[in-house]
């Protein structure tokens, strides 16, 4: 029993050494294993891991170039968007300068339409005033047509443009009616004088012949009548201040016992053909149709719009064409009378003085500032009491548009000189009549 009882102990230590043995074994079986375990869930993480970013590349990098190519669509669309935008402004711009060049074009045509019109319409007349020139000898044959006629006094130097001639007459009611024969016509002549004196038939007496120069008054002309033979003066002067005549810038003109002759500066100086039998009446009245003539639409509005009237605008031209011989000079002089005017200064112009007494000469004297008359500006405040003369186109002109200037005075620079020395203040005024008066030692 007691080996038994001893062996017994000996015999579980030894299993237990074995199941420990065992165990120890098993553990470490189970930890490689575990280690394993471990190492291959790692692995297969890894490797998901890894499949997992394989698969995330190709979508990260499609993204990339999705986003690549999106910026440069967004580029390329923003260039178009920009490429359009220049496209179309410059589209706008080429509008905008045909349309402009549309319009000046159409400018430029109507403008030379109306000038063409214009110069067709409008009285023909080489120059105002200088209806002296060569006289020339021409004869129109039997069975001329107009075209005929307006190619012989093109090659005579009567008329410029054949056209224009044959267009007036057309439009005058003159073409087929010219008469054969022979005239003598002057270059200073207009297509309506021509026309006129082709009526006649030729060989019209010289001494009807009627030369106004610009300047003459109503007495000059009507004792040019008388000296001619035509008439007598007197009978022109009643006619003038009595006779009836039917003109729009005529009813606005004053009516005054004062005034010399009524009809003074609106019998307009130029060249006219008169026929045996000419009355007083058809003089005036010619000369009053030709004033009619020169004084334009376009002079009307300006003067309408001057403050001034008709009558006070062609007394201030009448002063102009007694006073002033510089043709450059005639604005300038008319802006001198409107300075005065309007700073309330007597005007003060030698030429009034020697109309109120019906005398010409170079100098007035002291004496002759005191002759008591309403035409002496000396004497009375503003403008005289009508015209003075009988006025050109170029000093009617003057008068409505005036130099726009600060001068106040002028002077004679040197006797026999016809230029004027033009000044701002008194003192200046007499220091140019002093060297005025020693040009005449």
């Amino acid at each position: 029993m007691v080996r038994y009882k001893q062996n017994k102990p000996s015999d579980e230590r030894i299993l237990t050494e074995e199941e420990e043995k065992a165990r120890f074994l098993q553990g470490i079986f189970q930890e490689v294993q575990q280690k394993e375990s471990r190492g291959s869930v790692e692995r297969q993480m890894n490797f998901q891991t890894q499949q997992r970013e394989e698969k995330q590349m190709p979508r990260q990098s499609s993204q990339r170039m999705q986003s690549g190519e999106h910026r440069q669509y967004r580029e390329e669309g923003r260039r178009t968007l920009e490429r359009k935008k220049r496209q179309k402004k410059k589209k706008r711009w080429k509008s905008f300068l045909f349309v402009l060049f549309i319009l000046l074009l159409c400018i430029g045509l109507c403008v030379g339409a109306f000038q063409f019109f214009r110069s067709v319409m409008m009285p023909s007349e080489p120059e105002i005033g200088a209806n002296l020139g060569e006289e020339i000898s021409i004869t129109i044959p039997q069975g001329a047509t107009t075209s005929d006629i307006a190619d012989i006094l093109k090659e005579n130097g009567l008329i410029r443009s054949t056209f224009k001639f044959k267009l007036e007459s057309k439009l005058n009611d003159y073409d087929g009616t010219y008469q054969q024969g022979t005239y003598t016509l002057n270059q200073g002549m207009t297509h309506q004088q021509i026309m006129e004196m082709l009526q006649t038939g030729g060989n019209v007496d010289e001494s009807y012949r009627l030369l106004i120069p610009e300047g003459f008054t109503t007495q000059e002309i009507a004792d040019r009548l008388e000296e001619q033979g035509i008439m007598t003066a007197q009978e022109f002067i009643n006619e003038a201040n009595q006779g009836t005549f039917d003109y729009a810038f005529l009813e606005d003109l004053p009516v005054s016992e004062e005034r010399k002759y009524r009809l003074e500066g609106y019998l307009f100086p130029d060249t006219y053909l008169l026929y045996e039998g000419v009355t007083a009446h058809e003089i005036i009245d010619k000369m009053l149709q030709r004033f009619d003539e020169i004084y334009t639409q376009q002079m009307r509005d300006a003067v309408a719009q001057s403050g001034y009237t008709l009558d006070e605008i062609v007394t201030m031209a009448s002063i102009i064409e007694a006073e002033i011989q510089v043709p450059e000079e005639r604005k300038i002089a008319s802006g001198v009378i409107r300075n005065r005017l309007n700073a309330g200064m007597k005007l003060q112009m030698d030429a009034t003085v020697l109309y109120a007494q019906g005398v010409t000469k170079e100098d007035v004297t002291y004496s002759d500032l005191e002759y008591n008359s309403p035409y002496n500006t000396y004497q009375v405040d503003g403008l005289p009491i009508g015209p003075i003369s009988n006025p050109g186109a170029a000093a009617l002109e003057a008068a409505i548009y005036p130099d726009e200037n600060n001068y106040m005075y002028y002077v004679l620079e040197a006797q026999g000189s016809g230029n004027h020395i033009y000044t701002e203040t008194y003192e200046e005024f007499l220091q140019a009549k002093e060297n005025y008066k020693a040009s005449k030692e």
